[in-house]
């Protein structure tokens, strides 16, 4: 951690202003301001003034506990992501403790964020709707970490095609930059690439799992794109590569949760088959139409199977099918019964 970030931390978890400090250490406030931005750096002789006043050692000030500052980090989020789905609301107060407490950590702020749009679908919408885009402006504005940011980008521009504000969507988007994955030398890869044997497999395990998934989404949404504009034989190509990427790589050819190797990939499966089945019908194909329907049927009512909550949330997994199958016109040709 840069010397500056640290002393904004320090400053914001002891709720100061940049002038409270100032006055304290009888500096500007602008001066504070260059410490924080790294384009200053505080006389030698105030570091223990600043030590005292935030009531911590001078290796903290210096970022010495940088280890253990990122495993606090870690764990309050392993704490906190305990409650993400069954109790949003005591999440939502671990994540606001925690970034109280680590005040300049992107992480904890992104994994907030994900918390808002998780649930700004349920009755409480436009409370974590608003929320969302709040924080994703505050990430924009002031994360540090690309990733963070890229992800702040995206949920202010889902937010806002939400809000039928298109062309906003669109100019965000467009500031993002392009990122080559192949062409990152991050720990993953390269462990990957230069390692031996246990060690190799300690990273190349997740790789291949993550390459998966980024190639049968990269075949989904080329499918969506297709049947965005009337060429339904295409996107039928596209949806069909999308699912044979899913089925060679499930652990087994029976249809159970455990057969995927991504959780949450069962629904992207029966989803396609719910998107082929609407391009036939759009092409006047009724019994291809049928035959895709009763696959998808099949996968969603089998994909489950095995987990703890499937008996008494059934209609929770159900209700995201029915939705999709009544978005893309199904019901013209078989009225769902489920």
């Amino acid at each position: 951690m840069k010397l500056g970030n640290q002393i904004r931390e320090l400053r914001l978890a002891a709720r100061m202003t940049q002038e409270q400090l100032g006055e304290k250490l009888a500096v500007s406030p602008q001066a504070v301001s260059k410490w924080e931005l790294d384009t200053g750096f505080p006389d030698i002789n105030l570091i223990p003034m600043m030590a005292n006043i935030f009531g911590v050692s001078i290796d903290t000030i210096f970022g010495f506990d940088i280890e253990k500052r990122e495993e606090n980090i870690e764990k309050l989020r392993r704490e906190a992501g305990r409650y993400f789905w069954n109790d949003p609301d005591k999440c939502e107060q671990m994540f606001l403790s925690a970034i109280e407490k680590y005040p300049t950590s992107d992480s904890l702020k992104a994994d907030l964020l994900d918390l808002y749009i998780a649930n700004s679908k349920e009755d409480k919408k436009e409370k974590y709707l608003t929320k969302a885009a709040n924080l994703a402006g505050q990430l924009i504005a002031e994360a540090s970490d690309v990733f963070s940011l890229c992800r702040a980008k995206e949920t202010l521009a889902e937010i806002y095609l939400r809000q039928d504000r298109y062309d906003d969507a669109k100019e965000l988007i467009s500031s993002l930059p392009y990122m080559y994955p192949y062409m990152i030398s991050d720990k993953m890869r390269v462990t990957s690439r230069c390692l031996r044997g246990e060690d190799r497999l300690a990273e190349v395990k997740d790789w291949k799992v993550i390459e998966v998934q980024e190639l049968f989404l990269a075949c989904e949404h080329e499918g969506d794109g297709y049947y965005e504009i009337g060429d339904y034989e295409s996107a039928i190509r596209s949806y069909t590569e999308a699912n044979d990427v899913i089925e060679r790589f499930m652990k087994s050819k029976e249809i159970t949760y455990d057969a995927y190797p991504i959780m949450g990939t069962q629904s992207n499966h029966w989803s396609h088959y719910l998107s082929i089945a609407a391009c036939h019908y759009k092409l006047g194909r009724r019994e291809e139409c049928g035959r895709a329907i009763d696959r998808a049927y099949y996968i969603i009512t089998h994909a489950w199977i095995g987990v703890y909550d499937w008996e008494s949330n059934t209609d929770l997994y159900l209700d995201v099918y029915r939705e999709e199958y009544h978005k893309l016109g199904l019901d013209e040709y078989r009225p769902l019964e489920i």
